[in-house]
């Protein structure tokens, strides 16, 4: 029997998740809050409803039509959703002629989910690519990974997964039989820092990414770089001490931070806690990617996070 899942996109021919062309599963709902988190509506598993200010004309179709009252006007985002009270009844997205709302979310069966991935399997076959589960967390919807993780390897198509780490061991054990590569996030090995900056400790997760790396292979672990939270050799260089002393992850990326995902705090009505941080591109990176050498690490530089 399928199992239903809740994402917020699925993107293919991806490059940048995983080797060869792959298919990106986003799964919707996410434990951490991390302040420069680039998808905020993965943050909660419900569907939400966006709003894009540049693309309204102010015609008010959208206030007419939400039956529920849960569209306000603010005189410095616009028609914003008041999402406590919206009911996801897509009235108001249907009402706009200018596709200025749009519901993030969906819940799809596993089954519709691997039609969709087999329609790309001969480039996958061809490149060396297949399946990345990123999110949001994959992990927390772990009967709906398990069951489409499992399908894509009786199709003899390559897993991968994204993962943050802050979730019960047992999640881990559950999915080895179904994975071909994990990446694993992590932002700072302070814990107070830690919980600052992405709104839950540390320790569960630098305890499960040392098991995971004694029982399971391959791990990359991936760093968001991040600017005034963890861009300098002091604090990469106390991430690489822990991952060569206390784990077997051997590979690192460094994601550099980008503002990409920044306007999708307005469309849902948030602040973004990171307006006015510029992007940092590759070759900032470069000179923490150096300090691999010193840690018997292979640390590369990412696209970005």
């Amino acid at each position: 029997m399928a199992e239903n899942l809740t994402i917020f996109e699925l993107e293919r021919y991806a490059l940048e998740d995983g080797p060869g062309i792959r298919t990106v599963v986003f799964f919707k709902g996410c434990n951490l809050h991390c302040l420069w988190c680039q998808n905020p509506e993965s943050q909660q598993r419900r569907p939400q409803v966006l709003y894009y200010r540049k693309q309204c004309v102010g015609c008010g179709k959208c206030i007419e039509t939400c039956p529920a009252g849960a569209i306000d006007t603010a005189s410095d985002l616009g028609f914003v959703t008041i999402h406590d009270r919206c009911t996801l009844c897509a009235s108001c997205v249907d009402a706009c002629f200018y596709n200025a709302r749009r519901i993030a979310g969906e819940v799809r069966s596993s089954e519709d989910i691997m039609r969709e991935i087999m329609k790309d399997q001969s480039f996958y076959e061809n490149s060396g690519g297949g399946v990345t589960f990123s999110g949001g967390e994959p992990l927390l919807q772990i009967e709906g990974l398990v069951d489409l993780a499992s399908r894509c390897r009786s199709e003899g198509i390559h897993t991968a997964l994204e993962t943050a780490g802050s979730v019960p061991w047992d999640r881990f054990e559950r999915i080895f039989p179904y994975m071909n590569l994990i990446y694993f996030d992590v932002k700072h090995i302070d814990p107070l820092v830690h919980e600052r900056v992405v709104g839950a400790p540390n320790g569960v997760i630098l305890n499960n990414l040392i098991r995971l790396s004694r029982e399971f292979e391959p791990v990359i672990v991936r760093i968001p770089v991040i600017p005034g939270v963890n861009d300098s050799p002091e604090v990469i260089g106390d991430i690489c001490s822990f991952l060569s002393t206390r784990t077997r992850v051997r590979k690192v990326e460094l994601l550099p931070f980008h503002r990409l995902g920044s306007g999708k705090y307005a469309a849902l009505g948030r602040e973004d806690s990171m307006e006015g941080v510029p992007s940092l591109d590759k070759a900032a990176c470069l000179p923490l990617a150096g300090l691999g050498k010193r840690f018997g690490l292979d640390i590369t530089v990412g696209a970005g996070h």
